[in-house]
């Protein structure tokens, strides 16, 4: 259950971006373990000119994943092959214009509401 960001320039369509989200959770569920009903997905359009990403072309797409630590580097190490070639492959995405950064953190870190931290409150 990352709580996955994913950024995107606004002149694709909706239903491309669909497509990325779902390529994206497809990725996190089958190389880093996590359950399929576990989707949390921001999808942001931003304007080509406010993404600046080194050389990238203007079809940059950035992925931020914050996550519970814990998963091992070569399940990371999948998930970045996964979801690259996917993207590739089936939304006609250029590999040099991912970038995908992981942030990982502690069960304090996460309230899903009722002002509670649940995997704290599970565990007592």
């Amino acid at each position: 259950m990352p709580l996955v960001t994913i950024s995107v320039p606004d002149h694709h369509p909706a239903l491309w971006r669909k497509k990325v989200a779902d390529i994206v959770n497809a990725a996190v569920i089958e190389t880093l373990d996590f359950p399929p009903d576990d989707r949390y997905q921001l999808i942001q359009t931003l304007p080509a000119e406010q993404i600046e990403l080194q050389d990238r072309s203007r079809d940059a797409i950035v992925l931020q994943l914050t996550m519970r630590a814990g998963r091992p580097s070569h399940a990371k190490q999948a998930f970045y092959r996964r979801v690259v070639d996917d993207l590739v492959k089936r939304a006609d995405v250029d590999p040099d214009s991912v970038m995908i950064v992981i942030t990982e953190n502690a069960d304090a870190d996460w309230s899903f509401g009722h002002g509670e931290a649940q995997f704290l409150v599970a565990r007592q």
